[in-house]
């Protein structure tokens, strides 16, 4: 029963986090400056300035806290540029990486959401 618990919330977590992924696109197309989901102790919303020519946080979206005794990790497409972090890219034309978040707990397995690059994201 614990176990079902805890997957359910790990499973309403990654709905959360293609929640952000999905407000990321849909920000970059109404702004007209490209959106990023940074991945880390959380994940934050950051958009592109332009004149500063540097990744800002958006302070109006609350960072998603990992879930506790859950390790999140995640694989996207080549990076655009050397070093960058890991973080998922929404352009104003449209263009997105493609790219998956995993939850995995060693007892519970894992959870994970595979994002295509076309808008579409699946849950696993």
């Amino acid at each position: 029963m614990l176990q079902t618990d805890q997957q359910r919330v790990a499973r309403q977590w990654l709905a959360q986090a293609e929640g952000l992924l999905t407000l990321s696109c849909d920000l970059a197309a109404q702004l007209q400056t490209s959106h990023r989901v940074l991945v880390g102790n959380e994940l934050s919303l950051q958009r592109w300035d332009s004149v500063r020519r540097d990744w800002l946080v958006d302070i109006s979206v609350v960072p998603l806290s990992k879930l506790p005794d859950w390790k999140l990790t995640g694989k996207r497409q080549a990076p655009l540029m050397k070093d960058e972090p890991l973080a998922w890219t929404c352009r104003p034309d449209g263009d997105q990486q493609a790219g998956e978040l995993q939850l995995s707990q060693s007892e519970l397995g894992q959870v994970r959401l595979l994002w295509t690059g076309d808008g579409f994201y699946e849950l696993r």
